[in-house]
């Protein structure tokens, strides 16, 4: 006769990334209710994506022009070309990891979206800092790591801190690189790298996003947070939670337009990857998976 045994699963370890919200599809009226209005301007995901001139010059720190005010020379592209190109590379960063701020943030828990240790967990954790990480991480191991930013995308745990880093760990089913085993191993070494380089202030000024103002006297404006709402005290500048914040319909045209309208030679795959999680309706908790063992 069997035994059935029951066990609770980690979720982690099962389900897959989380739905993604749109910050122009998102209520900000009522971000507690994580709500989705229908008529808000929405971005395809090739329109949200970061060209990868555009991600080393925030991984710089920099603007996507230059210093002159000049756009960088690149070779020009047709309409019809660049979106094909897009669509290319949103094909190749389809099975790429997703990592989300909160998987490191210290105020949450297990629940509310941490996918890391306590102790592994900091304050203020962003997105352009874990693609910083990953950088320092596949020069520190000599690997040729694959990343795309998707500053528009949010975790529906954490609306006020968009962005969603895309990696590849895996192709064709196998690690990249033996160096690092799992995601759970990369999550460990983005952890460490954000614990010894902790944000400040000044830290979401790295990333300025063309058609938003920078605050005034350099200084962020401190979010604002709904009562019962746990939200980072460092925010992005284009958080919906800063007052004036939040992204534009218009904010990857205009960061196109100081591009010169035009891509970058051989553009790599650090160019940000499209959704296949819906957007529509409210957020609904999932329930506890377990599974049943028969013994016999």
């Amino acid at each position: 006769m069997s035994n059935p045994r029951i066990e609770e699963v980690d979720d982690d370890e099962i389900a897959e990334d989380p739905e993604e919200m749109d910050l122009d599809a998102f209520d900000f009226a009522r971000p507690q209710g994580k709500s989705l209005g229908g008529n808000a301007a929405e971005l395809s995901d090739e329109e949200s994506e970061v060209p990868p001139q555009a991600l080393e010059a925030l991984l710089a720190g920099q603007s996507t022009s230059t210093a002159g005010g000049a756009p960088p020379q690149m070779p020009r592209m047709s309409e019809k070309d660049r979106e094909r190109m897009l669509r290319e590379q949103q094909d190749r960063v389809r099975s790429y990891q997703c990592i989300y701020p909160v998987y490191f943030d210290a105020s949450r828990s297990r629940d509310n979206g941490r996918r890391v240790s306590k102790a592994d967990a900091v304050s203020n954790p962003l997105a352009r800092e874990i693609v910083e990480a990953l950088a320092h991480i596949g020069n520190t191991l000599g690997v040729a790591l694959q990343i795309a930013l998707d500053p528009m995308k949010t975790h529906p745990k954490d609306w006020a801190n968009p962005g969603r880093v895309k990696v590849e760990i895996k192709k064709d089913g196998k690690p990249v690189s033996a160096k690092i085993n799992n995601k759970h191993h990369l999550y460990k070494l983005i952890a460490d790298y954000l614990k010894s380089h902790p944000a400040d202030e000044k830290t979401p000024l790295k990333m300025q996003v063309p058609g938003l103002p920078m605050p005034k006297d350099g200084k962020p404006i401190p979010p604002a947070i709904p009562r019962g709402s746990k939200i980072s005290k460092i925010l992005p500048l284009h958080s919906p939670a800063l007052s004036g914040g939040g992204v534009s319909e218009n904010m990857m045209a205009d960061m196109m337009q100081q591009m010169g309208g035009q891509l970058p030679a051989g553009m790599s795959d650090l160019m940000g990857g499209g959704s296949e999680a819906g957007s529509s309706g409210t957020t609904q908790q999932k329930p506890k998976k377990v599974k049943v063992i028969q013994k016999r």
